[in-house]
């Protein structure tokens, strides 16, 4: 089964315009055209999407559709301006995904100094989770990545830069904070696991081993909002060492040493899909990055 753009832009026509004829007059096609669109969505994924009234209302999946149409055709939209630009003046994009702990200390000074050295790159950064960096470069809507390294990156080309560490850590507001000091397993499963992203349990049984310990998973892409909810004891989550070094909040928290995962070292760096020719602005930030540690 595959999802036509043509028909995520009927869909979020229909959404955004709040009905079928005022969606029908955006697209330049009639209303029976939009409602069989619909239609056929809804028969292809074998759920409702609309509930249809006065006010268009969306399903659960309709919500979940919406999200994807969204964001493909937002990106849809930004290939064919930089395709305009390309054609126009031979500008270079590079993309360039960062997790939030980079974005923190390092991605300030790194894109201001390359910005300053490439005026005619067009540079586009996505902060995501550390595990969805791997599909972004995959899909190939990053060129670059600047991440940890996981466990199995055989698809990739890595270039190491430095070594960071995350703690699982609590903060003495938990109302289980004693006892998960001592590290008691019971005390772990009525707490959430408060993380940025988990990937399915069925490609990565280990994460789902970690999952199972814990009451819930909270799966928060805000750092701030995952370290304002671990201060307020509403959880635990693995922090990076620099934010628990530095930052005034995460010097609060305390780590959960007694716990056998409690720890994790990873190496951090550079990635990007194996086999491929890094385009000239690629090759001028892995220089700079180099440079940089």
């Amino acid at each position: 089964m595959r999802l036509e753009n043509s028909e995520l832009r009927t869909f979020q026509a229909v959404v955004e315009a709040n009905g079928f004829n005022r969606a029908a007059e955006r697209l330049h096609i009639s209303q029976s055209a939009v409602s069989q669109a619909i239609a056929n969505l809804e028969a292809k994924l074998d759920t409702p999407l609309l509930f249809r009234g006065k006010q268009l209302g969306l399903s659960e999946a309709g919500r979940r559709l919406l999200e994807h149409a969204n964001e493909t055709l937002r990106e849809e939209q930004l290939v064919l301006e930089d395709i305009g630009r390309i054609k126009r003046g031979g500008q270079q994009t590079l993309n360039i995904a960062i997790n939030s702990s980079i974005t923190r200390f390092y991605a300030p000074q790194l894109i201001s100094e390359f910005s300053l050295a490439q005026q005619d790159t067009h540079i586009k950064v996505a902060q995501l989770p550390s595990r969805r960096l791997i599909y972004e470069v995959l899909s190939g809507r990053a060129e670059l990545a600047i991440g940890p390294f996981q466990k199995h990156m055989d698809a990739f080309a890595t270039i190491p830069l430095f070594n960071e560490t995350r703690h699982l850590v609590v903060n003495s507001k938990h109302a289980n904070f004693q006892q998960l000091l001592k590290g008691e397993h019971k005390s772990l499963k009525q707490s959430p696991l408060i993380t940025s992203f988990l990937d399915n349990p069925e490609m990565r049984p280990a994460i789902q081993r970690i999952r199972d310990r814990f009451k819930s998973v909270w799966e928060i892409s805000s750092l701030s909002l995952r370290i304002h909810l671990v201060e307020q004891g509403l959880g635990v989550a693995f922090i990076n060492h620099k934010l628990l070094a530095e930052d005034p909040v995460c010097q609060q928290f305390t780590a959960l040493k007694d716990l056998p995962f409690g720890r994790i070292d990873r190496q951090a760096g550079i990635y990007y899909k194996a086999g491929t020719t890094l385009s000239p602005a690629a090759q001028e930030f892995v220089a700079l990055c180099r440079e940089f540690w």
